[in-house]
């Protein structure tokens, strides 16, 4: 995880939690039975009445006050209980003044849950604030742990991240199950998708990454034993501009430099593993807009002055002045406009405390379906529920209800959805967790600022149920329209938010973060030696059979099938005859192309790919398949 400054004291501040708010619960479907028993994995909490901590040096925020304070906590740093038992990483910062902050923590892999039972904090009780290291270990060495933690509880502290590093081993989080690869296999990138796969695969690089030690979240966490030193704290993510699976090199035309093109006298040094994690930021609040009273600074730079610049009107305007310092501060500003939704409990119901459309009562014997019309102002459809939606039912045995077969907010979504898009509705169906795993809440959503949802119909279920009572959603929402600032950093690297004047910051949302992570890489001492690179006579183009050619500017139906080493010279031979290749221009025997014959390749720019066009009446003859075509050229050594 990236920090702000390592080199600075460690925070370690506490206080009092004075709201707890269960969120999400474990998503995945695996061997843990987390998901069955609907353990939370997120939380929203508030903490208040949080000290201070006094530092022995200048280089901090407060300066020459020498002090944290709960406006020093940021995205990325740990909570913790008393006893040591709950142990939390903060995944997001909504507001934070001096003695106050509200959060988001999440019990990472739920190794709380898993050891507890239980990873829930109380209110009233204490709660600690606390770093990691960039190696993930707890940095709790301050005056104030001692009067703070019970006996013992630091030991948990330290168990708890000493169980994650019990061997050398690197995480790496998906956003999808990694099911091409397994425990125990070598694995190494994809060149083309950047994916880990089995090293010796169609496709993977010729540089082993490590071993796969475990997987764990629904295959969603990989932890693997690397071959070698793996980076994901780069001091200046911005310079990572390549992907997953490229190879780093020294730039002989610029010292200490490094690029993604092999060159001679080049060396690998980084083997880019694993795509950055943007740090995003977004307000909490539609439309929070600073006033002339305010200021705005992003990484050191200023974004906005307020009294200098404008005030802005609307989140739009400021998020295009904020872009007029990407360059420098490397975020981008954007807006996330929200539109009309109704919810499962904005209507009456459900009914039966679940979201449901239940249409048989005898194990689908017979059926009872179940018509509601939904329209959004301007278009309506009406739907029905019944056995040919091509949706499964869901038996209602956890319900104590097994002869009942219904519809969950799952498939509604599902069926709506299919609909809407039919009929170009401007509406979205989604699911909403509930705290019951089987059975979320509905939303629709509109999904532009002039929609309306409007949603009808009497038919009941075999439960005596109508859509409306069955779901809980509204029947009329209204048109809206709401605009929230998002704050992007696409390197993964930090986001310091600073002021020089108002309040507008540390609240809503607008707070400092590390959510992100820079690009990993993957170090290459001792793995690839200097660049051996040389450019070799390639024999896989020799003897090629033309299409015939009638017009200028046919496709001869022959591709250059390596991109020529170090931009080397081309030549074409037609049964061993030499042929004009065009430099760029058409108006030569030949040509290669890379878009169909639009445009002709500087012979430096050729591509593998590339395919051959031919000018007839320039050459004094067309192709034919009796011919033999010849592109003689040097191909890459790491190609052939």
């Amino acid at each position: 995880m990236a920090i702000y400054d390592p080199t600075n004291p460690p925070l370690f501040l506490s206080g009092t939690i004075s709201s707890v708010i269960s969120g999400n619960t474990y998503p995945y479907i695996d061997d843990t039975g987390l998901n069955a028993a609907g353990a939370k994995i997120e939380y929203t909490i508030s903490v208040s009445t949080i000290g201070q901590q006094s530092v022995g040096t200048a280089d901090v925020r407060t300066g020459n006050q020498k002090k944290y304070t709960a406006i020093d906590i940021k995205t990325g740093d740990w909570v913790s209980s008393t006893n040591g038992q709950i142990c939390l990483q903060i995944t997001s910062v909504i507001s934070k003044t001096d003695s106050s902050i509200e959060f988001v923590a999440k019990d990472v892999d739920m190794i709380t849950y898993k050891t507890y039972a239980s990873s829930t904090f109380s209110n009233g009780s204490q709660i600690a604030f606390f770093e990691a290291s960039d190696n993930g270990q707890p940095l709790i060495t301050t005056s104030g742990t001692s009067t703070f933690f019970q006996p013992g509880a630091i030991d948990r502290i330290q168990g708890r991240f000493a169980a994650v590093e019990e061997t050398e081993r690197y995480r790496f989080e998906f956003e999808t199950d990694q099911t091409v690869i397994d425990k125990g296999d070598t694995i190494s990138i994809n060149e083309t998708s950047g994916d880990f796969v089995q090293f010796g695969s169609a496709g993977a690089s010729n540089i082993p990454l490590g071993i796969v030690l475990e997987k764990t979240m629904g295959g969603r966490v990989v932890y693997i034993k690397p071959f070698n030193t793996i980076i994901d704290n780069h001091s200046n993510p911005e310079l990572l501009t390549g992907s997953a699976g490229d190879v780093y090199y020294t730039d002989p035309s610029n010292p200490g430099k490094m690029t993604t093109t092999s060159s001679v006298g080049s060396q690998a040094i980084l083997l880019h593993i694993k795509d950055a994690v943007p740090t995003i930021i977004e307000s909490t609040v539609a439309g929070y807009l600073p006033t002339s009273g305010d200021s705005l600074i992003i990484n050191d730079v200023v974004s906005y002055t307020g009294g200098v610049d404008p005030t802005p009107t609307s989140t739009q305007i400021f998020a295009d002045l904020i872009n007029l310092g990407t360059a420098s501060h490397s975020v981008v500003a954007s807006k996330n406009s929200i539109f009309a939704a109704t919810t499962t409990g904005d209507g009456t119901g459900p009914t039966n405390g679940v979201v449901i459309v239940t249409i048989t009562d005898d194990n689908g014997s017979s059926y009872t379906p179940v018509d509601v019309t939904i329209g959004d102002g301007t278009t309506s459809t009406t739907v029905t529920f019944d056995e040919n939606t091509g949706q499964p039912l869901l038996a209602l045995s956890a319900l104590g209800a097994s002869n009942y077969e219904a519809f969950t907010a799952t498939e509604i979504a599902t069926i709506l959805n299919s609909e809407f898009i039919a009929n170009s509705i401007n509406l979205l169906a989604s699911t909403v967790d509930s705290g019951n795993i089987d059975f979320p809440n509905l939303k629709i959503s509109a999904t532009n600022p002039t929609a309306t949802i409007n949603v009808t119909g009497t038919g009941a279920d075999v439960l005596g149920d109508t859509f409306l009572t069955g779901t809980g959603v509204a029947t009329s929402t209204s048109a809206s329209s709401s605009d929230f600032l998002v704050l992007t950093r696409s390197d993964g690297g930090d986001v310091l938010i600073t002021s020089s004047q108002g309040s507008y910051i540390n609240t809503n949302g607008i707070t400092s973060s590390s959510s992100g992570s820079p690009a990993s890489l993957l170090m290459l001492e001792g793995a690839v030696s200097a660049s051996s690179e040389t450019g070799v006579g390639s024999a896989n183009d020799l003897d090629q059979v033309p299409l015939n050619t009638t017009l200028d500017g046919d496709a001869s139906g022959v591709f250059i099938t390596y991109t020529p080493y170090q931009d080397s010279n081309v030549q074409i031979h037609i049964n061993g005859i030499g042929s004009n290749l065009g430099n760029g221009i058409k108006t030569k025997d030949c040509w290669f192309s890379g878009d169909g014959g639009t445009t002709a390749r500087l012979v430096a720019d050729i591509t593998s790919g590339d395919e051959l066009h031919w000018n007839g009446s320039i050459a004094g003859y067309q192709l034919e398949t009796t011919d033999e075509v010849d592109v003689i050229y040097d191909a890459s050594s790491d190609d052939v």
